[in-house]
C-alpha cells in the first residue's frame, strides 16, 4: 500500500506589499501551525521516500518546519516550479514516473490544485483544504497506473483540530 501525503503551505504573510505572490513568507500563525503539525507528525513516526515541494517561499518554509516530523532531510527534497504553476495532471504525471520502491510520497503545494487533486484521486468531496492541512491518501497499485478515483482518503488533518 502506498501513501500520498498532500500538505498545503501554511498561512502566508501579506505584510510586505512589495513582494510577489511567489516570494511571500509565512505569517506568525503559519509558523505556529507548521510547528504544531510537525509535532503531530513526529507522533505518527512516518518515513517518507520522496518529497516534492513548490519553490514558493511559503511552501519551502512550511516543509522546512515540518520535515523533522516527516523524518525527511530537507536537502533531499525535490523543489519544483511545477507545483506552483502546474495543475493536477502535472502532479499525477510526476507520480506515475516514480519507481515502485517509493511507497510514501509528500507533495507540498498550493490550492486550488491540491484541493482538486484530493477530490480527483479519491472521488471524495471535501469542503475546504485550508492552509497547513494535510491529506493522507492511500493507493494500492503501481505508480504508472495511477489515475483518478483509484485512491482512498485516509485522513484530513487540520492544525486547528490538533491538541498539541
Amino acid at each position: 500500500m502506498k501513501q500520498i501525503y498532500l500538505l498545503r503551505h501554511a498561512k502566508s504573510s501579506w505584510d510586505n506589499s512589495n513582494l510577489t505572490d511567489f516570494e511571500r513568507p509565512l505569517a506568525d500563525r503559519g509558523i505556529r501551525d507548521a510547528k504544531k503539525m510537525c509535532k503531530f507528525l513526529k507522533d505518527m513516526d512516518l518515513k517518507l521516500d520522496r518529497v516534492f515541494c513548490s519553490q514558493a517561499i511559503r511552501a519551502k518554509e512550511t516543509f522546512d518546519l515540518t520535515a523533522d516530523g516527516f523524518n525527511f532531510e530537507i536537502d533531499k527534497a525535490t523543489y519544483t516550479d511545477a507545483l506552483y504553476f502546474g495543475d493536477t495532471s502535472n502532479i499525477i504525471n510526476d507520480l506515475r514516473k516514480l519507481e515502485e520502491i517509493f511507497k510514501n510520497v509528500l507533495i507540498v503545494g498550493h490550492n486550488p490544485t491540491l484541493h482538486y487533486l484530493i477530490e480527483l484521486l479519491t472521488e471524495t468531496k471535501i469542503d475546504r483544504f485550508t492552509t497547513c492541512n494535510l491529506a493522507i491518501i492511500s493507493y494500492d497499485g503501481e505508480w504508472i497506473s495511477l489515475n483518478s478515483q483509484q485512491c482512498g482518503l485516509k485522513s484530513l488533518i487540520k492544525p486547528k483540530e490538533l491538541n498539541n
